[in-house]
C-alpha cells in the first residue's frame, strides 16, 4: 500500500507525530523484531523514512471516539486534521466505523479496489 502511495500521483500519505511514535513502540516490541530482524537502526531508518515521504500535519482536533483503543483516536484526529479522504487500516476498531466525519474507512484490498478502478492501467493483484 505504501509503494502505492508513492506511485500514484494524486495519493498522498498522511502523518503525525503520534501515529510515528506508535509505529516506533510497535516495530521495537521484541516479537516484531524477531519477525522481522529490526535493529534500532532500522526502526530509525523506517521512522525517519516515513516522516521525510508523508505530509506530516499537527493534530488540530482532539476527538475521543475509540473507547476500547484510544491510541486509534490518533489515526481519525490525523485523517481530520489532514482532511484525508479516506483511512486505510486493518484496525477493527477504527474499520468498525466505516467513516468519520466524511472520510472513509477502508481496509487495504478495499483500497486496492478503489484505486484499480479508478486508474486501471495499474495491474494490482490481490
Amino acid at each position: 500500500m505504501l509503494d502505492l502511495a508513492l506511485t500514484v500521483e494524486n495519493m498522498q500519505l498522511i502523518l503525525s507525530e503520534p501515529i510515528l511514535k506508535e509505529l516506533q513502540e510497535v516495530l521495537k516490541r521484541e516479537e516484531v523484531r524477531e519477525r522481522f530482524s529490526y535493529t534500532d537502526h532500522d526502526i530509525k531508518q523506517v521512522v525517519s523514512g516515513l516522516r521525510a515521504l508523508a505530509k506530516m500535519v499537527p493534530l488540530r482536533s482532539r476527538f475521543a471516539v475509540i473507547k476500547e483503543d484510544p491510541q486509534d483516536d490518533a489515526i481519525l484526529n490525523t485523517a481530520y486534521s489532514g482532511k484525508a479522504d479516506y483511512i486505510v487500516s486493518g484496525d477493527r476498531h477504527l474499520l468498525i466505523l466505516r467513516t468519520f466525519k466524511g472520510i472513509r474507512i477502508v481496509n487495504p484490498r478495499q483500497m486496492i479496489k478503489l484505486i484499480s478502478r479508478k486508474f486501471p492501467e495499474f495491474m494490482l493483484h490481490f
